[in-house]
């Protein structure tokens, strides 16, 4: 007898979709669109960990304050900012917006939620023309100093905004990274794990050569990994995820005194924008980016 797995989604099952399915007034086919846009935002919010009951008015746990905080504008950025790491369209973006303002209203008129987190969410924002969101050079220098500054001892901010600036990645391939993918002899790191498409290798600059060989024989390093091949980031014991990542970046751009909403994909951004800038090739770029083809204006 053939047994069907039955995959649960934490948004699917939930008594809000439940509610919103039955009762909301929008045409069938909008309906079944919007349905997926929901699922994908369950799949968003089980990637973070784990959620025993759903409850909007109590969800976001912060890791750095240890209080619940309601679903608001900056949960529903971060999840936009794993759609456009995830390379969906502008139309996509614009529908998953849409999608999200009907449910979320629908359950603040029915009293499900105290309070609608996409209420005064601008749409069309991502059909705007695209802005340059890359840091500057002398900007991304204070992001490296404030690093410093927010943990100056074992130094693991430092390290991770040294990272990004100069290898790219993506978040999800930050918070999988293990110590087994870090090369220092040939100054490589193989990106097998939490890529968008197939493996690949970036290429580590002297400066984070170093600053890996120092991370990697801290006593707070050595700790942690315990002899075995942990992930390179952790944060109060835990390995990191999105949203201990987003609260740790958050730190170091308040010390720097950046003042506008960062996305995790604009540290990218700048690092192909500096690598422009100090004359490297388009080629030499692309390779870095792990992109079939490069150009500033898509990234």
């Amino acid at each position: 007898m053939e047994v069907v797995i039955i995959e649960s989604n934490i948004i699917l099952d939930s008594h809000y979709f439940k509610q919103w399915y039955k009762h909301t007034h929008v045409a069938n086919s909008t309906k079944g669109n919007y349905k997926s846009v929901l699922k994908r935002f369950g799949e968003y919010m089980m990637s973070l960990g784990p959620v025993r009951q759903l409850n909007f008015d109590k969800f976001k746990y912060g890791e750095l304050d240890s209080i619940y905080d309601p679903i608001n504008e900056e949960f529903i950025d971060n999840f936009f900012e794993f759609l456009i790491e995830d390379g969906v369209s502008h139309a996509t973006l614009y529908n998953s917006i849409e999608a999200l303002k009907c449910f979320f209203k629908f359950l603040k008129m029915v009293g499900l939620i105290k309070s609608n987190p996409t209420a005064y969410y601008p749409n069309p924002y991502y059909k705007l023309k695209k802005v340059d969101r890359a840091f500057s050079k002398k900007d991304a220098d204070k992001l490296l100093s404030a690093s410093i500054k927010v943990e100056p001892f074992f130094k693991q901010f430092y390290l991770l905004m040294l990272l990004f600036l100069t290898c790219g990645l993506r978040s999800q391939e930050v918070c999988l990274m293990k110590k087994s993918q870090v090369n220092l002899e040939f100054q490589t790191i193989e990106i097998t794990r939490g890529q968008k498409t197939s493996a690949g290798v970036v290429s580590v600059v002297d400066k984070l050569r170093e600053a890996f060989e120092q991370y990697f024989e801290h006593p707070e390093w050595l700790k942690w990994s315990n002899g075995q091949d942990k992930e390179v980031f952790f944060y109060k014991g835990k390995p990191l995820n999105r949203s201990r990542l987003v609260s740790m970046l958050q730190l170091i751009y308040d010390e720097a005194g950046i003042d506008r909403k960062v996305r995790v994909h604009d540290l990218r951004h700048t690092m192909a924008q500096l690598l422009f800038l100090n004359g490297v090739n388009e080629f030499s770029i692309q390779e870095q980016l792990r992109h079939e083809r490069y150009a500033l204006s898509e990234l």
